[in-house]
């Protein structure tokens, strides 16, 4: 982030004492600005404690769906249950997934289990 930062802010000083800037060269900058504005508010998002679980969330899954085997992913999120045992958003965001997971491997019953959960927890 930092580096996108010294590179933009850079490229920016470059333009301005350089020849008169081309509409490409102004295109680039603005679209490195816009880089920079989309990386900081990822970066303020991820700070967020739900934001980061949820990103961790998709990233196990992610990783067993390209290897093949999306249930493998089951155990890890029901272990995330038990660290959060408190956390009611958390709880919410890890149980949605299961539900996704046990419906795409073909396990109904558990899918409308774990929606059933989230709406007890919830009251």
């Amino acid at each position: 982030m930092k580096r996108l930062m010294i590179a933009a802010t850079m490229l920016s000083a470059a333009t301005l004492t350089a020849a008169p800037a081309q509409a490409d060269d102004l295109d680039l900058i603005e679209q490195l600005q816009g880089y920079l504005q989309i990386s900081e508010q990822f970066i303020d998002l991820v700070n967020r404690k739900e934001a980061a679980v949820f990103f961790a969330v998709e990233g196990i899954v992610e990783i067993h769906e390209e290897r093949g085997d999306q249930a493998k992913a089951i155990p890890t999120l029901q272990a995330f249950l038990e660290k959060y045992p408190d956390d009611q958003a958390v709880r919410n965001i890890i149980r949605f997934k299961l539900r996704d997971l046990y419906r795409e491997t073909g396990q109904a019953d558990l899918a409308i289990a774990e929606l059933e959960v989230v709406v007890e927890e919830n009251r």
